[in-house]
């Protein structure tokens, strides 16, 4: 029997809504209002690189500008405002729309998230660009992100963004541009986003934010709204005091619980607590002046990414991690 439960969309934290559904934003005014005014001039650059740490609001914005530059009514304060039962509004939001299109990881075929970005897919890209457009305005890509391009992928976009069609913007959205091809970066007008302070960040949430889920999302909204969602509590006192076991050699004790405590699908909670643990070595890198450390966080990136592909068994991968953590702790040789 085919299950009637929807494919999960990995361009999209665990539990939250997905940023094409999302039309409230907090922050960003200055980047908002550049891309903004650019449009409004005439002389809108054909790519953009929107650039930052994953979770926040890099994927929004980029669907807010969309849903603008779509032709959705314009609407309220911010200059990105549309209004949400536009029925353009309304068919990007259902991903619906003709002249949008967005370059995403999906699933194989056994169902399971893939690792990266397939080429075959990144020359859908240029068959898009290729037709007509389909209401005979603007066009717009969304790639999200540029990080899960594989090699021949990224090569498979270059000549889009070399000879753009007319009336095109495509908006990529990028976590690491450091590790982006240097041909894609010099092709795009880089947008970066930095992380929001305490004020937006409960402004974004609310106003009901703890302060330790603060600590823990560390200026990225869609990471706390993720956090919250999967069921963490920031405030207990084993998770404040993570970094510092992590530091100590104590992975073993952390981790584990940590992802028992998470809800959600498993690979979800897998990759939230690699997230966390990557950002606790970076972290206890930066303290110690160690390279151990360092080395560490790029083995979670590759373990983290190795476990999505392989659809490793989270126990195992869990495992791994703790492993690559303690050894750079000096806790096991």
């Amino acid at each position: 029997m085919k299950s009637d439960k929807p494919a999960p969309e990995l361009d999209k934290e665990p539990n939250t809504p997905h940023p094409r559904e999302t039309f409230s934003f907090v922050g960003h005014d200055g980047e908002e209002a550049m891309l903004a005014e650019a449009f409004g001039s005439g002389r809108m650059h054909h790519a953009w690189l929107i650039a930052g740490p994953k979770g926040l609001g890099k994927a929004t914005l980029a669907y807010r500008f969309a849903r603008a530059a779509l032709g959705a009514k314009r609407t309220g304060p911010r200059p990105l405002d549309v209004d949400r039962d536009d029925p353009i509004a309304r068919r990007v939001t259902a991903h619906a729309h003709g002249d949008l299109f967005v370059l995403r990881r999906g699933l194989n075929d056994r169902g399971k998230p893939r690792r990266e970005i397939a080429v075959d897919d990144a020359r859908e890209l240029g068959q898009f660009f290729a037709l007509a457009p389909a209401e005979g305005g603007m066009r717009v890509a969304v790639i999200d992100a540029v990080d899960d391009l594989n090699r021949n992928a990224a090569n498979a976009i270059l000549k889009t963004l070399e000879e753009p069609p007319a009336r095109s913007v495509l908006l990529l959205v990028c976590h690491a541009p450091g590790a982006a091809l240097a041909t894609i970066r010099s092709r795009c007008r880089r947008l970066p986003l930095r992380p929001l302070d305490d004020a937006h960040m409960q402004a974004a949430l609310g106003g009901e934010a703890d302060p330790a889920l603060l600590n823990l999302a560390k200026g990225r909204p869609g990471r706390a709204i993720a956090l919250k969602a999967q069921g963490i509590d920031a405030a207990k006192g084993a998770l404040r005091s993570a970094p510092e076991a992590i530091a100590r050699g104590e992975a073993r004790a952390v981790l584990p619980a940590l992802y028992d405590q998470l809800s959600g699908e498993p690979y979800e909670r897998l990759a939230a607590v690699m997230e966390l643990a990557g950002e606790w070595a970076r972290a206890a890198g930066a303290d110690k002046q160690n390279e151990a450390w360092a080395e560490a966080w790029s083995a979670l990136e590759t373990l983290r990414a190795e476990a999505e592909g392989l659809d490793m068994d989270p126990r195992l991968a869990l495992s791994r991690a703790v492993g690559v953590l303690e050894r750079a702790s000096g806790a096991r040789r």
